[in-house]
């Protein structure tokens, strides 16, 4: 809290307030956060001359709606921006992404920062976040390696019907020749990523979307048809296919639900991402899922249509159904058709 003041009485709060206080009287204000700088500014600065008629953070949910906090009036994080309100007033450090985004999303509420900062400090951001400039500072940290047939490795090439998309930094990405993509194959990942993609692959159309510090390997001789595989929204999972295996059309494979379910009594996270893993030689029929937490063993086959939620740890099994279940025991599989087999 004291070094807080003292930050506030460096930039000179004081007067900032007294200028909010006359330009805002006789208008309807919010508070948007409540974080260290609001509790610092509430506890020693006088806000009674500001009209405002509720606060709001990203902490406040649904549940929390008629209820007070800090002696305000708690305004839900997905409601504020519904209100009829002549200003939002930011109270964090580092406001600029944020009053970019109100704007973006709320064009007809004014914006303020409660505690404004310099010039120059706004510039620097702007400067940061050009879209050039953003991208080449991240793409110091960012690792696109072709490893040939004989070992050379090829940084940054450009491979035809592959794009990829780093959002953020310190992602790396290895991928073995030979590898055939028939329509298209994107990757996007946004911090601290890993994807390894061994040798011999086929995909014919396939999408990868990686969220923070997830890793994607996929192992040799394997082909895909049409798949998604989502690990966006979440944090430091794995998803891994094994080798030699057939994943058809129109699967999903993901590590996240992608939104939060929690306790409504104790706010407790009760969906949280977990790994998926697949072993080798597994065939996936058309239209599957397979979400977090799930588990398909070696030689295995998934029948079309089937969402698999769980672990499975019997080889040589045909799972199917919603949730799928073991329906065959004690089989394999082929590539080729049953009268080529034959």
């Amino acid at each position: 809290m004291q070094e807080l003041m003292k930050y506030l009485k460096a930039r000179n709060f004081e007067s900032r307030l007294k200028k909010l206080n006359k330009k805002l009287s006789e208008k309807t204000v919010i508070i948007y956060g409540t974080g260290k700088l609001f509790q610092a500014i509430q506890a020693n600065y006088d806000l009674s001359k500001l009209n405002i008629i509720g606060i709001t953070d990203i902490k406040y949910l649904p549940e929390d709606e008629g209820k007070e906090d800090f002696g305000y009036k708690i305004i839900p994080y997905n409601k504020f921006n519904l209100l009829n309100v002549d200003y939002i007033l930011i109270a964090t450090q580092n406001y600029f992404s944020l009053e970019d985004r109100i704007k973006k999303t709320s064009p007809d509420k004014k914006v303020l920062p409660l505690l404004k900062l310099s010039n120059l400090s706004k510039f620097i951001y702007k400067l940061k976040n050009v879209k050039f400039i953003k991208k080449l500072l991240n793409s110091k940290t960012n690792t696109f390696v072709l490893i040939k047939a004989n070992g050379q490795k090829i940084y940054n090439p450009k491979i035809k019907k592959l794009e990829i998309k780093f959002w953020g930094k310190n992602n790396y990405i290895e991928i073995h020749e030979p590898l055939t993509i028939r329509d298209n194959l994107y990757i996007s990942c946004v911090d601290n990523c890993e994807v390894k993609i061994e040798k011999n692959n086929f995909y014919k159309k396939a999408m990868f979307l990686l969220g923070n510090s997830n890793k994607l390997n996929i192992g040799s001789n394997t082909t895909i048809e049409e798949a998604s595989i989502l690990q966006r929204n979440s944090f430091n999972n794995n998803i891994i296919i094994g080798s030699d295996c057939q994943i058809s059309y129109e699967v999903i494979i993901r590590s996240t639900d992608g939104h939060t379910i929690y306790d409504k009594n104790s706010k407790v996270v009760r969906n949280y991402t977990k790994d998926v893993i697949i072993g080798d030689h597994v065939w996936i029929g058309a239209r599957t899922m397979v979400l977090k937490g799930a588990q398909i063993p070696s030689n295995s086959i998934v029948g079309a249509c089937a969402l698999v939620n769980k672990e499975f740890t019997e080889e040589n099994t045909v799972l199917a159904g919603i949730p799928a279940k073991i329906i065959k025991r004690n089989v394999n599989w082929d590539r080729r058709g049953p009268h080529e087999f034959k």
